[in-house]
C-alpha cells in the first residue's frame, strides 16, 4: 500500500481535509472533505474569532483526525490563514487547538500562502498561458494578482481585499440588493485604478482559483479539461447580469447555496466581473487548487516542488527588474554589480553554506537597493528598506522581504550593528544571514563604484585565506580601490578572509 499524506487546512470560509498519495501525474486524491465555516466573518467584523466558532472548528478538526486514523495517515501538515493570522486573540485560539486536538496549525503569512498556490499553478501553464496571463488568486480576506508574460512574472501585486472581507463588511447592506451592488462597485474604484496602473497592458488570458471558484465554474456550466475549468467570458457575463439583482436568500434557493455562501458569492462575481476588464480574454480559466491541494502536493512531491521553488524563486529576479526599471534604476549598473556579487557568492560557498534562496536574496538587492534614490540620494538606503517592505515581490515571502530590507539598508558605507533596531530586532540567524549577503554586496559595489563601464571584465578568486579580484582595464582604479578599503571591513570580519583588489592591464 502506499504512503498517504494529510492536509488540514483552515481557511477563512472553511476547513479542508484533503488526504493524497504520490502518482505518476502528482498527487491522487483519496479523501478530500469540506466543511463550511465562516470564521472569516468573526475576524473581519469583531476582530476576533468567537468562542463559539472555536468550539465548531475543533470539533470539525477532531472529526477529520479521525477520518485520518481511519486511513492510516500519519503524516500530516496543519496550515491557517487569513481568519487566524489576523484575529486578535490568535494566540489564545491556537492555544485552545493545542489543548483540545493536540495539532498546532502553521499561520503562514500572505506571500507564503499566495506563493504556495501560485507556484503549483504556473507548473501547469501551457506556453500560450506562459506568454500573457493575468491570475488572480481570489481569498476570503485578500486578493493576489500577478501579470506574467514572455514565461516571466513582471509584476505582482496583493490587496486586503477578499470576497468574505467585504460581505461581512457590507452586511447592513446586502438586503438592499440595488444599494449593495452599487455600493460594493463603489468601494473596489481605488483598487480598480490601482489595477488599471497595475495591469499597463492587457493579457489574452484570465487565470483565477480560490474559494468560490468551484462554485461559480457549476454555476457557468463550465467546461472541465484536465486539471481546469474553462467559463466562456460570455457565462460569466451572463451569471453576473442574473444575480445582481437578486437577494442571497434568492440565490441561494435557486444553487442550493446558504445564504452566506451565496452572500460571499455576490462579492466574488462583482469582483471578477470588474477583473477580467483588464484583459483580452475570450475565456475564463479556473485551476481548481487551495491551499490544502498545493501543501499536500509539497509534503507528498517534496522533489517536484523543490524544483518548482526554484523556478518559482527566479520570478522574484524579474518582478524586481520591473520594479527597479519602474524606479529608474540603471539597468547596465545593476547587471555589472549582479555578475560580480553572484561570482564572489559562488566562489565563497564552502565559506557562507547558503543556498540558490539566498543566491536570489542577494541577486534582488542587487537590483533593488537602489530605489530609494527616486525619493533622494540622501539616506536613499533607509529609504530603500521601508519602501521594499511594502513592495509586492513576487517569490520572496514577508520573512524573506525583511530580509532584503536589511541588506539593502546596509549596502552603503554602514556597518550592521546591535545598537540599530533594523538590525537588533531580527532574530540571531537572520542576523548572520543579513551580514553574510551584506559583506558580498558592499564587495561588489566597491568594484562598480564609478557606475561607469570601466571593465572588460572582472575575475573573483578564492586563494587560501585571499578572496581576490581581478579587474580587467586600461583606465584607473583609484576610486575603486578607495571605496574597496572601506567596505572590504564588514567581509574581514564575517569571513575571516582577506578581500584584496588588483588591476589587470588590457590593451
Amino acid at each position: 500500500m502506499k504512503k498517504s499524506a494529510g492536509v488540514i487546512a483552515i481557511a477563512s470560509n472553511e476547513l479542508a481535509l484533503k488526504i493524497g498519495e504520490k502518482s505518476q501525474r502528482g498527487v491522487k486524491i483519496i479523501e478530500s472533505v469540506r466543511y463550511p465555516l465562516a470564521l472569516g466573518r468573526d475576524t473581519f467584523h469583531t476582530g476576533r474569532i468567537s468562542f463559539e466558532s472555536l468550539d465548531k472548528a475543533i470539533e470539525i478538526i477532531n472529526g477529520f483526525l479521525a477520518i485520518c486514523r481511519d486511513y492510516g495517515t500519519s503524516q500530516i501538515r496543519y496550515v491557517a490563514t487569513t481568519a487566524i493570522r489576523e484575529s486578535e486573540n490568535r494566540d489564545y485560539v491556537l492555544d485552545q487547538i493545542k489543548v483540545r486536538t493536540g495539532i498546532e496549525p502553521d499561520v503562514i503569512d500572505e506571500s507564503r500562502e499566495k506563493i504556495s498556490v501560485n507556484k503549483m499553478m504556473l507548473s501547469l501553464l501551457d506556453k500560450e498561458q506562459k506568454d500573457s496571463s493575468l491570475i488572480v488568486q481570489l481569498g476570503s480576506g485578500n486578493i493576489s494578482i500577478f501579470v506574467v508574460k514572455d514565461g516571466s512574472v513582471i509584476g505582482t501585486q496583493n490587496i486586503k481585499i477578499g470576497a468574505l472581507r467585504i460581505s461581512e463588511l457590507f452586511d447592513d447592506y446586502v438586503d438592499k440588493v440595488s444599494n449593495y451592488v452599487q455600493v460594493v462597485k463603489e468601494y473596489l474604484q481605488p483598487f480598480n485604478d490601482s489595477i488599471d496602473a497595475f495591469v499597463t497592458e492587457k493579457p489574452v488570458n484570465f487565470i483565477i482559483s480560490g474559494n468560490e471558484i468551484d462554485t461559480i465554474c457549476r454555476m457557468c456550466n463550465a467546461k472541465l479539461k484536465k486539471d481546469m475549468c474553462i467559463i466562456p467570458k460570455e457565462s460569466f457575463t451572463a451569471l453576473y447580469k442574473s444575480i445582481k439583482n437578486k437577494t442571497p436568500e434568492m440565490i441561494s434557493e435557486e444553487y442550493e447555496l446558504s445564504e452566506d455562501e451565496a452572500e460571499t458569492l455576490m462579492t466574488a462575481i462583482i469582483i471578477l466581473s470588474r477583473l477580467i476588464k483588464n484583459t483580452n480574454a475570450k475565456n475564463i480559466v479556473s485551476y481548481t487548487y487551495t491551499i490544502a491541494d498545493s501543501v499536500l502536493f509539497e509534503e507528498i512531491q517534496q522533489d517536484i516542488s523543490a524544483r518548482l521553488t526554484k523556478e518559482y524563486y527566479s520570478f522574484a529576479v524579474s518582478s524586481a527588474m520591473n520594479l527597479a526599471e519602474k524606479y529608474r534604476c540603471s539597468t547596465d549598473h545593476i547587471n555589472r554589480v549582479s555578475e560580480t556579487a553572484l561570482m564572489i557568492f559562488d566562489r565563497m560557498k564552502k565559506h557562507h553554506g547558503l543556498g540558490y534562496r539566498e543566491r536570489v536574496l542577494l541577486n534582488t538587492a542587487v537590483i533593488l537597493q537602489d530605489i530609494g534614490k527616486i525619493v533622494g540620494t540622501k539616506n536613499h538606503g533607509e529609504i530603500a528598506y521601508h519602501m521594499i517592505r511594502n513592495l509586492d515581490i513576487a517569490g520572496i515571502d514577508e520573512e524573506e522581504k525583511e530580509i532584503l530590507a536589511a541588506v539593502v539598508y546596509y549596502h552603503g558605507t554602514t556597518i550592521p550593528d546591535m545598537a540599530q533596531p533594523v538590525y537588533s530586532e531580527l532574530e540571531a540567524p537572520v542576523r548572520v544571514l543579513v551580514s553574510k549577503l551584506c559583506a558580498i554586496l558592499k564587495l561588489a559595489n566597491a568594484v562598480h563604484s564609478s557606475h561607469e563601464p570601466k571593465f572588460e571584465k572582472v575575475n573573483v578568486k578564492l586563494s587560501g585565506s585571499e578572496l581576490i579580484i581581478t579587474a580587467y582595464t586600461y583606465r584607473s582604479i583609484d576610486l575603486e580601490k578607495w571605496a574597496f578599503n572601506i567596505r572590504c571591513r564588514l567581509f574581514e570580519s564575517v569571513y575571516g578572509i582577506k578581500a584584496v583588489l588588483h588591476k589587470r592591464s588590457v590593451m
